[in-house]
């Protein structure tokens, strides 16, 4: 009896050394997803990315999902230099009926709002993402007991939380002053 009380406390011990580890792998997994995700969109929002164009918006409709209204425009997207026109353009974002508004085409041909409020709002999430990643740092050195750094990632951590709250809240007050 003695052996097997021996056994299960081992293996009860090796899971509890490997939960720490999970959650570190995890924590990096997801910083290094959202990151790569925001950075990717925050490329086509400035305009680093794409193709530069304009829709006009002939209808929207709305999908109703999981108890959620979504809305999607429809139109003909323009390229700026002409050489892209594409009849069946679609946006999943709500816009008035009639307008023109300035979008950029991604690499497989979906559409990415561009200005202010989209350019903050994903610099915002890659900023997030970055956080995540720190503090999957962080848990790395906390794990290895080192303390000569925990400091300069405390302080990169604190600026990175106050750049993504400006950018969020700039991109917030930049998206209500255009829905008006």
């Amino acid at each position: 009896m003695r052996g097997r009380t021996n056994r299960r406390s081992r293996l009860r011990e090796g899971a509890s050394a490997r939960r720490p580890l999970l959650v570190i792998a995890g924590l990096f997994a997801v910083g290094t997803l959202v990151t790569w995700l925001a950075v990717t969109h925050l490329a086509y929002a400035t305009g680093v990315a794409g193709t530069s164009g304009h829709l006009g918006v002939q209808a929207c409709s709305w999908s109703q999902t999981g108890g959620h209204r979504y809305p999607h425009c429809h139109g003909i997207f323009r390229s700026d230099d002409g050489t892209v026109v594409d009849p069946d353009a679609t946006i999943d974002s709500d816009l008035p009926v009639g307008s023109t508004v300035a979008l950029r085409r991604t690499a497989d041909h979906s559409y990415e709002q561009i200005g202010l409020d989209a350019t903050f709002g994903w610099l915002a999430l890659s900023l997030f993402g970055l956080v995540v990643l720190v503090l999957g740092a962080m848990a790395v050195r906390a794990r290895a007991a080192a303390q000569d750094s925990s400091r300069a990632l405390s302080v990169l951590l604190g600026v990175l939380v106050a750049a993504m709250l400006t950018s969020a809240f700039i991109g917030g007050v930049a998206g209500m002053a255009e829905s008006f």
